[in-house]
């Protein structure tokens, strides 16, 4: 049997729907966090699991599946959000709130910014200009758009550059790791000044990559459990296959919203899918599109704080990575203004491949992949 994975949650999940029957005392089910009284990010995500194989009760295996996973959202939600401060918890608001201090920060997040910072990614500074430019995205009508978006306003074009300048600069703001889960959020006199005189309170901002580190969190959290036989996946396009047996996926590749084909794959897998444009309504919080056509998304390229996308679709996998390395790997290669072809080689040789399609073809660069093109499609391999 193959199991369908799909890039957007709804898809996801209907994929998975036709397989199932409600009434069988195991096999693949969705798994849902517990609502309760306690903010989580579950609802970013689709936990789908194969149920029955504990040697437990299929209803002990699914209430100790759903306690883990309501736990691990719980957690993320309050470590990655710059929207809410909780109790005991140093998460991106305090780190933010806490400039120049030492601060004591969850092993989780901790490990985050070390990627981070070990990738040499700069995007986790745009935190001034994620706090405007996301208003785009709860805009009604284009006459409001201006006041959030730099492509029509001038002087917010040139506020976005001077913060990404500051963003860009290492002797202007960057988080030291002290080691021991310490770290410093570090920023200069003159970034300071800068930040009390346009009444800047983030400092820094996963933006676009969150969903990948908490992606990460969750699928680690619940294979250190135990629970590997399921698969984890995100409304922004970050996948993680935890099942460790023979069973066949496979994975569709989208040119502009048109089914272009799928890939078929067995074992552990991560998955990232960039795309330039919007697929259904979940993809709200991340998208604009103009009355012209024209689309604001939220990948934004810290030399200048404007969105950016080198192509429509671009898809990568790693079998032994993560989605947040996969992600940073990607970024300087999509968030650009036309894409590098060798970087992608280049990234194949470290095991991170991808995909990519348009105009009726789509291109891999992965030799030993199996990918079923649709019809009107043709698939070629660049080895």
């Amino acid at each position: 049997m193959i199991v369908f994975l799909a890039i957007a949650v709804a898809a996801f999940v209907y994929g998975f729907m036709q397989l199932l029957d409600p009434d069988e005392a195991g096999g693949w089910q969705e798994i849902q966090a517990s609502s309760g009284a306690e903010l989580n990010c579950g609802g970013d995500f689709v936990l789908l699991y194969d149920l029955g194989g504990s040697g437990s009760s299929v209803s002990a295996e699914k209430k100790g599946l759903t306690s883990a996973y309501t736990g691990a959202a719980v957690t993320a939600y309050r470590l990655f959000t710059n929207d809410g401060d909780f109790e005991d918890v140093h998460n991106v608001r305090y780190i933010n709130r806490h400039p120049n201090e030492v601060i004591d920060v969850d092993p989780a997040l901790y490990h985050a910014l070390e990627q981070v910072q070990a990738a040499g990614d700069r995007s986790l500074y745009l935190g001034p200009v994620y706090e405007i430019y996301n208003g785009v995205f709860t805009c009604e009508d284009d006459a409001q758009t201006a006041d959030f978006d730099p492509l029509q306003n001038g002087s917010l074009r040139a506020y976005f550059a001077e913060c990404a300048a500051f963003g860009g600069d290492p002797a202007s703001v960057d988080v030291e790791l002290l080691g021991d889960g310490e770290i410093r959020l570090a920023v200069s006199e003159e970034y300071l000044a800068f930040a009390q005189e346009e009444e800047i309170v983030s400092f820094i901002d996963f933006g676009w990559m969150k969903n990948a580190f908490i992606a990460d969190y969750l699928a680690d959290t619940l294979a250190n459990a135990g629970y590997t036989r399921g698969a984890l996946s995100s409304c922004d396009g970050f996948v993680r296959n935890l099942c460790q047996g023979g069973e066949t996926f496979a994975f569709n590749i989208f040119d502009r919203g048109v089914r272009a084909g799928a890939m078929t794959y067995t074992g552990p897998m991560s998955i990232v899918y960039l795309r330039s444009y919007p697929m259904n309504e979940l993809d709200a919080a991340n998208y604009y599109e103009m009355s012209d056509g024209g689309i604001r998304s939220y990948y934004l390229d810290p030399a200048d704080g404007l969105c950016k996308t080198a192509l429509d679709d671009l898809m990568a996998y790693a079998c032994d990575g993560s989605c947040a390395g996969t992600a940073l790997a990607l970024a300087p290669l999509y968030v650009a203004d036309g894409l590098d072809a060798e970087g992608l080689s280049a990234l194949a040789e470290r095991g991170v491949f991808s995909v990519t399609c348009g105009d009726g073809e789509v291109r891999y660069n992965d030799p030993d992949l199996t990918f079923e093109p649709e019809e009107g499609y043709s698939a070629v391999c660049d080895e």
